[in-house]
Parts: structure tokens; sequence; C-alpha cells
């Protein structure tokens, strides 16, 4: 588990709804309302070793990070928690010193997320992330704390800090692939190649609120919630695209005795509760699951660029729905999702438009021998 200490000297402040530039020293004045400080511990849990076309990543990186310190004066109604103060870094540094009253607070951690403003808690929980904030070593993660206050004074020896242990999670979901296996035996493809150009995710959900409240069904009926909504989009913002596809010739090539390839592709997408497929619809936009597109091109047979010779390869497509599980209904925050191994067995489809792909079935053969068909004797005299 990897740990990054933030500690907060906090001292003497007076209450605003503005952001407070809190010195790195402050002589603390007793007053009606004493000053304490506030020592935080932000962790940020480990994420299995990654690697990206441009190599290795770092999940648990923090870039900048914005503290929030809301007075809290209700468990049920966070609007009323006024905020207090914050404070932002962007040189990679753990250590804050942030002014605060004594008392009951309500602490929020935003790790490399955009700078930003809110009055109260409530503005805070309901500010929705885009998708675009992200990139595999700079994920947009959120942790909060309750924590009460006590007077602290340094000087006069009053008191000791007192402690907040925040857990960061990530806002998005990682999705992977990582085997590719061609088995082509007994068909009319045995012997051909499988030459993967790309893989990209379609039907991604954009944002996310702070708060880790995903879009509602009734929300994703819109497609300005969508990225790559049924098909790739270049419109997109290229951050976006950065991390949603791998586009463009890969230069991975699978043959008859080439056997499994280690693709290990990365993807982060955010909470998709639809768990409906939608397939083969017309109806406008509606909620439906995130997919994971493997184009590719079938070479090496009659009509499919027969040999070394792609120019009449068979472009297909394969759909994988994300995620493919009975106990698994959604994409959830700070989950991965891992494809250990895909099988190809036939050729895909030839849309990349999910909602056109073909529909697959199997055929169980039993054969039995039938009986003679007639009975004829024959009697010769010669």
């Amino acid at each position: 588990m990897k740990k990054c200490i933030l500690s907060w000297l906090a001292v003497g402040a007076l209450l605003s709804c503005q952001q407070i530039s809190a010195p790195e020293e402050t002589v603390l004045q007793q007053s009606e309302t004493p000053s304490g400080t506030l020592m935080v511990n932000l962790v940020v849990p480990d994420s299995p070793d990654t690697k990206t076309p441009g190599g290795s990543t770092d999940e648990e990186k923090v870039n900048t990070l914005q503290i929030f310190v809301f007075k809290s004066n209700s468990e049920s109604n966070p609007t009323l928690n006024v905020k207090e103060t914050d404070k932002w870094v962007s040189d990679g540094s753990t250590t804050l010193t942030l002014n605060t009253y004594v008392g009951k607070k309500k602490v929020w951690a935003l790790v490399n997320a955009p700078r930003q403003s809110f009055d109260n808690e409530q503005a805070l929980m309901t500010h929705y992330s885009r998708l675009e904030e992200n990139t595999p070593t700079h994920l947009v993660m959120v942790g909060d704390a309750s924590v009460d206050v006590k007077e602290y004074n340094a000087a006069a020896s009053m008191g000791s800090p007192t402690a907040a242990n925040i857990t960061a999670t990530r806002l998005g979901a990682r999705i992977s692939i990582r085997n590719i296996n061609l088995d082509f035996t007994n068909t009319s493809l045995e012997g051909c190649y499988l030459d993967i150009k790309e893989v990209y995710i379609l039907n991604a959900v954009n944002s996310v609120s702070l708060g880790g409240t995903a879009r509602t069904v009734s929300e994703l009926e819109t497609s300005s919630n969508w990225y790559n909504l049924e098909a790739w989009n270049d419109g997109i913002p290229a951050a976006a695209k950065a991390i949603l596809g791998d586009r463009g010739n890969m230069n991975l090539s699978i043959g008859p005795s080439t056997g499994t390839q280690d693709l290990n592709r990365f993807f982060y997408v955010y909470p998709n509760v639809s768990t409906a497929s939608n397939d083969n619809t017309e109806a406008s936009p509606s909620a439906r699951l995130t997919r994971l597109i493997l184009h590719a091109y079938i070479r090496g047979a009659a009509g499919r660029g027969a040999g070394d010779n792609a120019t009449h390869a068979e472009e297909s497509y394969y759909c994988f729905d994300i995620p493919k599980s009975a106990d698994v209904a959604s994409i959830e925050s700070n989950h991965t999702y891992d494809i250990e191994s895909i099988t190809i067995t036939m050729a895909g489809g030839s849309s990349d438009q999910p909602d056109k792909r073909p529909k697959y079935g199997k055929v169980q053969a039993t054969v039995t021998v039938g009986q003679w068909g007639g009975h004829t004797t024959l009697t010769y005299e010669l």
C-alpha cells in the first residue's frame, strides 16, 4: 500500500467562504474560537502493475492536491456545511498548512482534479468530473473524513494535532485486455492469420460526480453524457481519446503457429449503470453497455488476402461487453475489469457499430446412420 502523508499545521483564521492563503508559520492568537492543528494522512491504495504503449504507469501518483475543510453542521444536509478554507498545490508537495477553527469538520481531498471553488460540501459532492481530466498517470481521486479538531497551541504546549485519515479512491475504472489467442481449427479459416489493427472503447460515460454518484439510467438517455456512442467519434476531447483507444496500426499479427500474443492494453472509463445491451435497435441513443472493440483483418486464405498479401484481407470487428459477468451488473468507480484472454475462433462483424453486430450461435450436430433405402432381391439363371 502506497502512502502519501500530508501534515497540516493548521492555525487560527477567520471563518470565510473565500479561499485563505495560509502562511507557512503563523503566531497563534487565543480568541473566543480557539485554533487547532489538523494532520491528515492521505492513503492511495495500490493497484496492479500496468503497462501502456508509452511505458509503465503509476496509477497511485499524486500530481496535484486540493484540500477542503467544511464546518460540519449537518449529517443529512451538506448544504449547511459551509467551507472554512481550502488549499491547492500542483508541485507534488504532500505537506500543506491550513487555517481552521476547532470543532467538527468534514475534510475532502481532491487528487489530480482541476482546481475548484465550492461554498459548501453539497456543491463539491454534486460537481461533475469529466473523463478527459484523467490520464494513466494522473487519475482523478477523491476522499473524505469527518474529524473533531481540538485546540492546539505549539508555543504553549497546549493539546496535540488532530489526525484525519483519508483514503483517496479513483473516480474512474480500468479496463484491460491482456492475451489474444487464435483458433481457426476445423473452420474455413484454418491456416489464416489475424492482423490486429486497433483496440478501443465505445459507449463510455463521460462524467461522474465528485461525490461518487454515477449518472442515472434516465440521464444516460441523453447522448451528451456519452463519448463514442455506438461508434468511434474523433470529435471528443483529445485527452479522452487517449485513454479510450489505441487507434491505428498496432502491428500485431497472430498466425496458426504463433500461439498466445500479449496485447496488454489498458483503458479508463467512468461508471456506467447500464445493464441492457440494446443490440439491433434503431431507437434514439439510450443507456447501453460499455464495449471493447477489437478491429482486425483476416488474411491467408482464398478471398482473404492469400499468402502474405494483405491488400484483400477481410476486415473483421469483434465486440465485447464490459462487464460480462453474472455477478457484476455494471461498471463501478475504483474497480478494474481485466480481460485475461480472448480466443478468436471465427470471423467477426463487418461494422464497428455494436448495435449492428452479427448474432452468433452454435450448432450441435448429431449423426445417426439411417436404414437402407430399399430392398431388391435379384435372381439370375445363365
